[in-house]
């Protein structure tokens, strides 16, 4: 019994799994570069809510919408 063509499927699935995290860690690195600017032009803490938005992505950005 051959199991690559399930091996196949798992690779295929980790792939897509660390191309999906890449993307988040992109997109939530871009939110955080975005807050940070727009809150150190307001003399608000820019790293603290980076860093809420770093970890937290579109909820950290709500969050600060919110707060400004």
């Amino acid at each position: 019994m051959s199991t690559t063509g399930a091996d196949d499927r798992a690779g295929r699935y980790a792939r897509r799994l660390r191309r999906l995290a890449a993307v988040t860690l992109v997109v939530h690195a871009a939110l955080a570069a975005l807050v940070y600017r727009d809150a150190a032009g307001r003399d608000v803490s820019g790293a603290r809510w980076a860093a809420f938005t770093l970890l937290g992505g579109l909820l950290g950005v709500a969050g600060y919408l919110r707060r400004r």
